[in-house]
């Protein structure tokens, strides 16, 4: 429901450099855009470029790594719950952080990660209007719709007009 946007987080990766893309053995941390706990939002699968595979010359692991430039793009949707109201308007919170941590050849540096909070106008779900209320959505007739198959079921219909 409602309208999707994309967290987006940009890397630039200085050559030699590499980032790790999931799965990572313990002690390494995959570039990730990670969402804080909010039932409002929903998150989609993470969309992200194609990796290069990687043979770690210590452990013989294999893994997948960006370079150059990277971008992360998670979609995300809300669903009308943990709305705040303000000035007139919808308004919804999304907060979490972006984690990564670049590597060479030699040795990875320290993990690091960005918090990102910010507040963006909240959509409307898209629904039919069954019935009473306020909204953006077009009404669609639902409460009529939905009385005709209530008389239809009770052999209360009105009978069809000639349509010729």
């Amino acid at each position: 429901m409602g309208v999707t946007r994309q967290i987006v987080a940009t890397f630039r990766v200085p050559e030699g450099q590499h980032l790790y893309s999931e799965p990572v053995p313990d002690g390494l941390v995959a570039a990730a855009i990670e969402l804080d706990d909010n039932d409002g939002i929903l998150s989609y699968e993470l969309l992200a470029p194609l990796t290069t595979p990687l043979t770690l010359s210590g452990s013989g692991d294999t893994l997948a790594v960006y370079e150059g430039d990277v971008v992360l793009r998670l979609p995300i949707a809300q669903n009308a719950r943990n709305m705040q109201k303000h000035d007139g308007g919808r308004f919804v919170t999304i907060s979490g952080q972006v984690r990564w941590q670049a590597c060479d050849d030699v040795e990875c540096f320290l993990p690091e990660s960005m918090p990102f909070s910010f507040r963006v106008e909240a959509g409307f779900p898209v629904l039919g209007d069954m019935g009473p209320g306020v909204g953006r959505v077009p009404a669609m007739n639902g409460a009529q719709h939905f009385q005709r198959l209530i008389d239809r079921r009770a052999g209360t219909e009105p009978p069809a007009e000639d349509s010729r």
